[in-house]
């Protein structure tokens, strides 16, 4: 069961306006692998209803083809969010044959082939409390390489830097860019949640309200010409500089302490 913090801290993602405009798909999982939010695109892409996914075991949703002999795609998309539980660090999946159920009102599976990279979202502290995915489905562009062939990767991986015949984007071109997006969201993700732990600590030592502690960041914010995220993550800092300064006066060993996302 996930603590307040945690709930709270995932929370930010969907107060992210970057989570839901951008047209990329995207999921966010607890550490039971439930999803937590999926924008939009996300929906689309796994011809899933609106809200479908909400609440569920990711797998539960979209299991493999029972009808596949050797379906594996379940196997190798749990064993890399296992790697990012574990490690704390962002696992690129590259090309993955992972087909989904039809919509509701049609029957079997639909071939998919995707290009993935999963990656940690931490706390305030640091710890690692769920997963941000982000899938890019190139089944046309695989199709188009192969002169419309079935979506089905020879045994193996395919190779990433094969030139795609008459589309000069290849799939090494395009993980690239799932990267590079994947990081701006997680970017935003990481300075909201500071703002959010910012917000808090003033509301504790201020004794006001949320919104009475956002305008006195958004206030030091003009002051010291400092971004928001930047001034929050002071605040952060600061008190967090505190809580050791008080445990070494008390003779606690501080070392167990967190620091505030980059």
């Amino acid at each position: 069961m996930r603590s307040g913090a945690e709930t709270r801290a995932l929370r930010a993602v969907l107060d992210g306006p970057l989570f839901h405009a951008t047209r990329s798909p995207y999921l966010v999982l607890d550490r039971e692998l439930r999803v937590h939010a999926a924008n939009r695109a996300y929906h689309e892409v796994t011809l899933r209803e609106p809200g479908e996914l909400d609440g569920h075991v990711l797998f539960d949703v979209l299991p493999d083809d029972p009808d596949r002999p050797g379906s594996d795609g379940v196997a190798r998309v749990t064993a890399s969010l296992l790697r990012v539980l574990r490690s704390g660090e962002r696992d690129h999946m590259g090309l993955q044959r992972y087909d989904v159920p039809a919509p509701r009102d049609a029957t079997g599976h639909v071939q998919k082939l995707w290009v993935a990279v999963n990656s940690p979202v931490h706390d305030a502290d640091g710890r690692t409390i769920g997963i941000l995915v982000h899938v890019e489905d190139v089944t046309e562009l695989w199709a188009h390489r192969h002169d419309g062939r079935s979506a089905e990767p020879a045994a193996g991986p395919a190779d990433p830097d094969a030139p795609v015949a008459t589309d000069p984007i290849s799939t090494t071109a395009l993980a690239r860019e799932v990267t590079a997006e994947n990081r701006r969201l997680r970017d935003r993700f990481d300075r909201h949640v500071v703002i959010e732990q910012a917000k808090g600590i003033l509301m504790a030592t201020r004794g006001c309200g949320p919104d009475e502690a956002f305008a006195f960041l958004r206030e030091l914010s003009q002051v010291t010409n400092n971004k928001l995220w930047q001034v929050a993550r002071t605040v952060v800092a600061d008190s967090l500089e505190r809580e050791r300064a008080r445990d070494v006066r008390a003779g606690v060993d501080p070392r167990g302490a967190g620091t505030p996302p980059r």
